[in-house]
């Protein structure tokens, strides 16, 4: 019965021992976690920062454009008669005075022999009249009347001359033959078309521009032109509109480009690239752009009390080599990494990254985004 008594007060001694010392070890370890949760609110995260400098950006606008010819023109005929030689074809390249149409003389040679005669007649009657008036025999009556009719010979020698002269239809400037209408043999009219001429050097890329963009852009500033073909020509703004497009409500801008080659034709789509002003602005990786609870886009910066602030930003161009925004200081302590970890008047510990190291984190986001 002893024996029974003594083994059940050793069994109570261990379960007492085990369950005493399970409950100091659950309060030790439930310390260790308070601790460490102690430690880990007080720590300070870290987060790197890399340093930028404001750089003047030209904003510029970007607008749709199409190329087209400074001028073309309908060269039209001021005679009548047959065309008998059209040595120029379409597509062809002329000069100034170049030959277009030439039409038939007809009876044009005999009509001006004609005119140069009766004007050799009209000046001996008037020479003999004039020296008869001078010694009374004739009346001023009679001198008005020789006087009218050599003008009038004179006249009809020049319109004689001009007529001849018609005949041959020249371009007007240098160009190329759009279009020639017109065969061997057709009878032209005056006011015929022989053949239409463009002129495409200097050409022009004529873009639109909205009323927000066109008092910024002014005569003689400096454009660039990016065609569809990938090449990209330079230009010179020669005309701003004063009048909207009653349709679209925007603004024509004419951009003139050198052609010399005729190498670029009329009708080329292209972006056009027209600088605005010059504007303070920082180039960062688009990977550091955040988002406020408002929505609003923005840049986390770490002040010079170590506190993170959120500034709200404006993007004025996105480019391949990163993002260039306007709002931040002059001079700014930008975090590039760990912002999605911190929030606004939250103090950190920032660990400076050099500009390379920020632009090589900015070329692998943009292969991701890509790939």
């Amino acid at each position: 019965m002893k024996k029974t008594y003594i083994i059940a007060l050793i069994i109570a001694v261990v379960l007492g021992g085990w369950l005493y010392s399970g409950v100091f070890n659950a309060d030790s370890s439930a310390d260790e976690v308070v601790v460490d949760e102690i430690r880990s609110e007080q720590m300070t995260p870290r987060v790197r920062v890399a340093s930028s400098q404001a750089q003047p950006y030209t904003a510029q606008v970007i607008a749709n454009g199409r190329t087209q010819a400074k001028r073309t023109v309908q060269v039209r005929s001021e005679t009548s008669g047959r065309v008998i030689e059209l040595p120029r074809e379409k597509g062809a390249t002329v000069e100034v005075n170049d030959l277009l149409c030439k039409l038939s003389l007809e009876d044009s040679e005999i009509q001006l022999d004609k005119a140069k005669a009766a004007l050799r007649h009209a000046i001996l009657e008037h020479k003999g009249l004039s020296q008869l008036n001078q010694s009374g025999y004739q009346g001023e009556v009679s001198m008005a009347n020789v006087d009218v009719t050599l003008a009038n010979a004179r006249a009809e020698l020049k319109r004689r001359e001009l007529d001849v002269q018609y005949r041959n239809i020249r371009s007007p400037f240098k160009g190329l033959v759009q279009d020639r209408p017109v065969n061997i043999g057709d009878v032209l009219q005056p006011g015929s078309i022989c053949a239409e001429i463009l002129d495409p050097d200097p050409l022009l890329i004529v873009a639109h521009i909205s009323e927000g963009q066109i008092y910024s852009i002014g005569e003689g500033a400096a454009a660039t032109a990016k065609l569809k073909s990938g090449e990209t020509v330079n230009g010179v703004v020669t005309y701003t509109s004063h009048a909207a497009d009653p349709i679209t409500s925007t603004y024509r801008v004419e951009i003139e480009i050198a052609n010399t080659d005729f190498a670029l034709r009329q009708g080329l789509s292209a972006d056009v690239y027209l600088p605005l002003y010059a504007v303070p602005a920082h180039r960062v990786s688009p990977a550091a752009l955040s988002l406020s609870d408002q929505g609003k886009v923005g840049i986390k910066i770490v002040n010079s009390d170590n506190q993170v602030e959120f500034v709200e930003v404006t993007i004025i161009s996105d480019t391949i080599d990163g993002v260039w925004l306007t709002g931040l200081p002059a001079q700014v302590q930008i975090i590039v990494l760990g912002q999605e970890n911190v929030f606004h008047s939250q103090t950190v510990e920032p660990v400076a990254v050099s500009a390379k190291v920020v632009g090589d984190i900015s070329r692998k986001d943009s292969r991701a985004d890509r790939g």
